[in-house]
């Protein structure tokens, strides 16, 4: 069979085009960093990647959950120092009011400085994160006490639930149990303070409030309330605040422990994606450097075996 121009040129022409894809393929490789690009490279692993990509998703979701539940931990904390300290304060003007060589004046002005201190715990438990008061139980959206309705709560008793990975439930509100003992109640402003004197549950407000009208009572009676029942009721929510505290404690040694497993299959989830698509760079690399050798070569060689017919030498 005789071989013609036009079929030296095709041929030649063919494998240089062969010899570009494959370099440009590999060229694309090395800029993205990928070996599937797209889903014809390889469907078996551009399959395998989209379900891998779907657990990175979800392990992110829960990542930014955990760090919100951090977050609203953290906050939580240091609202409950705040309480702490008030009822610190509280406990030592009820000590220096106990002594019976005050005059009744000073106990007044000590009084005034209660009401300063109750209103110092709500402000402490109005705490917000976001846009969200995180002491109002599930009623995120309510402030746990205002001016309008007193010593009333308003929340309620919800429990605050994130989600911290696979089987991992993390309470920012976790359950203690609150002046009055009984069952572990999630951890809102009412559990904390209560809803005042007219309550009577003996928690911060209505401790703080009765030590207040004592004060001002002034009759014998008045002071040995603050002698014996209202430095009891003090000490029992400082023992109440402190069980918060260590319950606060326990739920963020969970959520960073959540965080960190959830660092850990991150990781682990980016490099199986990338053991089905990534690339071998180095390997690449001198692939590229010999595909380009081959191109330039069957270039060369092209330009020598393809002759000018007679009609281009003329023109």
């Amino acid at each position: 069979m005789r071989i013609t121009n036009n079929m030296v040129s095709d041929r030649v022409i063919a494998d240089l085009q062969s010899r570009y894809a494959a370099m440009a393929d590999t060229q694309l490789q090395i800029s993205t960093g990928r070996r599937v690009n797209q889903p014809s490279d390889d469907p078996t692993a551009a399959a395998q990647e989209r379900l891998r990509l779907s657990e990175l998703s979800g392990i992110t979701g829960s990542q930014s959950s955990v760090a919100s539940a951090q977050t609203a931990l953290n906050a939580s904390e240091s609202s409950l120092e705040g309480v702490r300290s008030v009822l610190s304060r509280a406990n030592e003007l009820a000590l220096s009011a106990a002594n019976g060589s005050l005059s009744q004046d000073d106990r007044v002005t000590i009084a005034n400085e209660i009401d300063q201190l109750i209103k110092s715990a709500k402000d402490s438990m109005n705490t917000k994160v976001g846009d969200s008061y995180i002491f109002a139980g599930t009623k995120s959206d309510a402030a746990p006490y205002a001016d309008a309705t007193g010593d009333t709560y308003q929340g309620d008793g919800g429990a605050l639930l994130r989600d911290g990975g696979a089987g991992v439930v993390l309470q920012t509100n976790p359950s203690f149990v609150p002046v009055g003992g009984g069952a572990a109640v999630p951890m809102t402003a009412d559990a904390i303070l209560g809803n005042g004197s007219a309550s009577g549950d003996g928690r911060v407000l209505d401790a703080l409030t009765q030590l207040s009208a004592h004060l001002r009572g002034g009759t014998t009676a008045d002071l040995q309330a603050i002698q014996s029942t209202d430095l009891q009721a003090i000490k029992a929510n400082q023992t109440a605040v402190s069980s918060a505290v260590s319950a606060i404690g326990a739920m963020s040694n969970r959520a960073t422990a959540a965080a960190s497993r959830l660092e850990d299959l991150e990781a682990t989830a980016k490099q199986n994606i990338d053991d089905l698509t990534g690339v071998d760079m180095a390997k690449a690399i001198t692939d590229y450097s010999a595909q380009s050798a081959a191109y330039q070569a069957s270039l060369k060689v092209g330009a020598q075996i393809i002759q000018p017919s007679l009609l281009q030498f003329l023109t």
